[in-house]
């Protein structure tokens, strides 16, 4: 296999006999990001941009499905509602980036730089964010968001959990059931069926990393006092809901068989709760603790 560069990207010329993926960048849509660092609504899937430098690109609405843009410098660049499934961004700069409403399921960010990033309305199911540095990002704004069933062809008169408001006192019976679901998620026989009844998105894809972690590192937490004091607030609209609860929560990492007291806590705090509505159950998609 010939290695040649070109502009900015690697080019690699494949032999003569052997199969090209079917879906692949648009040559025309590639050199004119490289010449004008300019490609709006561009056809730029699986495009070769290791290490490209894009800063101030303006890729909006563009198509970067499974795009290879590993330790690019895109810096400032627009990606408002593009494309980026099963895009790599290992180790990319994507300092102030806008990734309002783009579609970053399955991304791989490990090790970026998204300080100050805009994820307003983005979709990040599965995204792949271990040591990525997210300093000034409000992850709150962004979350899973999977596609909508289609309806029945003849559906029921009465209204259905798909389509219902959700009670309060489901989002606290919920919540309830998370904390007490804990001592057999973090510590044996770790269940992960049971974390994907219960959770989605961020806190999903995170519980699930500390669960494989816990597991490597022959350790566990041991819990206590788990209780919902009271709820403070609780809005619901849509698919989405938000719950404020008090919440005592007592619980120790034992590594090795000895506790470790600096991972170790006792005490009761204002948690906001993120839920939501994933094919008609509800789950809790991230919290943030208030005080």
């Amino acid at each position: 296999m010939l290695i040649t560069n070109v502009g900015k990207i690697t080019v690699l010329l494949v032999p003569l006999g052997l199969a090209l993926p079917v879906a692949a960048a648009n040559p025309a849509h590639l050199q004119q990001l490289l010449d004008t660092n300019r490609c709006p609504g561009c056809d730029l899937r699986d495009a070769q941009l290791e290490g490209a430098s894009l800063r101030g690109a303006d890729l909006s609405e563009a198509n970067l499905q499974g795009a290879n843009l590993r330790n690019a410098d895109l810096r400032y660049a627009n990606f408002r509602s593009a494309n980026l499934s099963e895009a790599i961004l290992i180790a990319a700069d994507l300092e102030a980036a806008n990734f309002s409403q783009a579609n970053l399921q399955e991304v791989d960010i490990r090790g970026a730089n998204l300080k100050d990033a805009v994820l307003t309305g983005a979709n990040t199911c599965g995204w792949q964010r271990q040591d990525a540095r997210l300093q000034g990002v409000n992850l709150q704004e962004a979350g899973c968001i999977r596609p909508t069933p289609a309806p029945a062809p003849n559906p029921a008169p009465n209204p259905t959990p798909e389509t219902g408001v959700l009670p309060q006192r489901q989002a606290a019976a919920l919540l309830r059931d998370w904390l007490t679901a804990k001592a057999n998620i973090f510590a044996p026989p770790f269940d992960r069926e049971l974390l994907g009844n219960l959770t989605t998105g961020i806190l999903y894809a995170d519980s699930l990393n500390s669960v494989t972690w816990l597991e490597n590192n022959n350790a566990f937490y041991q819990y206590g006092v788990q209780r919902v004091e009271s709820i403070e607030r609780f809005v619901t609209e849509g698919n989405r809901a938000t719950l404020e609860a008090r919440v005592t929560e007592d619980y120790t990492l034992y590594e090795n068989g000895r506790a470790d007291r600096d991972r170790a806590s006792f005490g009761t705090n204002l948690i906001r709760y993120n839920l939501h509505r994933v094919n008609g159950q509800w789950k809790i998609a991230d919290y943030q603790v208030i005080n």
